[in-house]
């Protein structure tokens, strides 16, 4: 059994609640970048604060103010601080869920691009991407996805790569054994018609996104 580990990243910040309760069961949390400023007025602080550190100003009275956070900067301007992030963690955990805040929000480009770099992780890797309005959910032939008691949630189905043997329990439109692909939108503005609802594939990978209550 793997661990549990959270990132934040320099998106919509979330609610500390959010935050709290993310961090509650977690091993371990790192800031990559300006997700640093979603810890700065509250009780916890991240293990970890990584990436080009462009968007942290004062860094030296940052470290010497704060001795026990690891500071890990890359000034590899080729890759994202997301990217630096996910390759840090294989290296140096046995991180088995990841759950991503502050992906979502502000700038849509920044958004397509944290899903299309969840694409490229570890398969084994359950990601989770989470935040106050929405919860997404990278689904692969390791991490099927399994949902209890949302009969009557929407959700949807993204596809941005090619996908084979997609299957769906539960929902009012259900795929069998399907072939998808970006090009098809039947995925989307689906409907849990039972409180167990199952979603799986033989290849391939995807996301689930589901609304939260308001």
């Amino acid at each position: 059994m793997g661990d549990t580990t959270v990132l934040v990243l320099g998106g919509n910040p979330p609610s500390e609640d959010l935050l709290f309760w993310r961090l509650e069961d977690a091993d371990r949390s790192i800031a990559v970048d300006g997700g640093f400023l979603s810890f700065m007025h509250t009780d916890h602080l991240p293990d970890v604060l990584i990436g080009d550190l462009d968007s942290v100003s004062e860094l030296d009275t940052l470290e010497s103010k704060y001795p026990n956070l690891q500071v890990v900067r890359i000034k590899d301007q080729d890759t994202t601080d997301f990217q630096k992030a996910l390759v840090w963690v294989k290296e140096n955990s046995k991180t088995s869920h990841l759950i991503i805040l502050g992906a979502l929000g502000k700038r849509t480009d920044h958004l397509i691009t944290n899903l299309l770099i969840a694409l490229t992780a570890e398969e084994s890797l359950e990601i989770t991407l989470d935040d106050d309005q929405e919860w997404i959910r990278r689904v692969t032939p390791s991490c099927p996805l399994l949902l209890t008691g949302r009969k009557g949630d929407g959700l949807s189905l993204l596809f941005l790569q090619e996908c084979a043997g997609v299957e769906t329990t539960g929902l009012k439109w259900n795929l069998k054994e399907d072939s998808m692909d970006c090009k098809q939108i039947v995925g989307q503005s689906n409907l849990c018609e039972s409180d167990s609802v199952e979603i799986r594939c033989d290849a391939g990978s995807f996301f689930v996104f589901l609304e939260k209550e308001r």
